[in-house]
């Protein structure tokens, strides 16, 4: 069975490697790590020293194999324009995930939320778990843009062993990792797999690096303790706590080696994808791709934290995911040649 040493050469040595972390979470060992965005290891891994089965970091990780079928809208049950009925002061968009999550938490629904929340001084970001549904309305807004080890808190909680159904939100590269991880077969994942209820995927373009990202603010006259709220279109458009509306350009340094060479912009492998693309301003799209999806959003629904209307077009979120197929099936194509 492939172990460490494998994903290693084919994925992190490669620089194809997303930083979804699911490797440094399902290592029975706890011997892989991320520092400075970059997974590293302490080089003990039982499947290489000791020949003990395991395999857990290459059977889930997105970057083999499966993450070149992922692209496009995806399949899906319905496409929705949402925004929430409860206060949310913080909320990206429409507010709509905050609301479904905090009405699984307060229906009971799920035990724990794992998330990013983020300093709002510094902006720097970090994994969470949450299970209090008001603490969560404290974490509103979209925190994808900075890069984070997504699933650390994951682990944590499982082992606390005081949590049996986990939401968890991420990008499209952290969907797809637990996505794998639970049609795979290898026992290692089993404690992990009859945990997760249910996966929320947020649209992304791409993920920027935390360093680079705040000298480049700083470059642009900007604080981050002055930032209210971003968003990532063409540009960097930057809303300021005094009102001010601020664009700014994407610089090409920015984006993380990994992000150029995936495919998903939609999150196709989730069972609620979210982004503002494709609604009006003031709503988030809602794409609901499984029953479970279905289930989480009908409860949000029946409990009057939601409100939907059917999205009339889903033109913007073709246009987006073709956009990043296009751009970025160039880079995998040029990374394969290379060999």
């Amino acid at each position: 069975m492939e172990n460490y040493k494998d994903l290693k050469e084919k994925v992190w040595d490669s620089g194809i490697c997303s930083g979804c972390s699911i490797c440094s979470v399902v290592c029975p060992m706890k011997t892989i790590y991320f520092e400075n965005e970059r997974p590293t290891s302490h080089n003990y891994c039982k499947s290489e020293k000791d020949k003990v089965t395991c395999g857990g970091c290459y059977s889930c990780c997105p970057r083999i194999d499966t993450f070149r079928e992922k692209h496009g809208v995806g399949s899906y049950i319905r496409a929705l324009a949402a925004k929430t009925r409860i206060k949310v002061s913080k909320k990206q968009s429409g507010g709509a995930v905050t609301s479904i999550l905090f009405n699984a938490l307060r229906q009971n629904l799920v035990d724990s939320v794992v998330m990013v929340g983020q300093d709002h001084t510094t902006m720097k970001t970090y994994s969470i778990a949450i299970s209090d549904p008001d603490a969560l309305l404290n974490y509103a807004g979209s925190k994808y843009i900075w890069y984070t080890p997504t699933l650390t808190a994951l682990r944590d909680i499982i082992e606390r062993g005081k949590t049996n159904r986990i939401a968890v939100v991420g990008t499209p590269c952290v969907v797809q990792a637990l996505r794998k991880m639970l049609n795979s077969d290898n026992p290692v994942l089993n404690r992990f797999k009859d945990h997760i209820v249910l996966l929320v995927g947020v649209f992304c373009t791409e993920i920027f690096k935390y360093e680079r990202s705040m000298q480049y603010l700083a470059e642009n006259d900007i604080s981050p303790s002055d930032i209210k709220r971003i968003d990532i279109k063409k540009d960097l458009i930057i809303e300021l706590f005094d009102g001010k509306r601020v664009e700014v350009p994407i610089a090409k340094d920015l984006k993380r080696d990994g992000c150029k060479y995936c495919l998903d912009f939609s999150a196709v492998d989730a069972d609620i994808s979210a982004g503002s693309i494709g609604s009006e301003e003031g709503c988030t799209t809602i794409i609901t791709r499984t029953p479970a999806g279905e289930f989480y959003v009908e409860s949000a629904l029946e409990n009057d934290c939601l409100e939907v209307h059917e999205l009339e077009s889903m033109d913007a979120v073709e246009k987006f995911s073709s956009l990043k197929f296009k751009r970025n099936s160039k880079n995998l194509r040029a990374f394969d040649e290379k060999g």
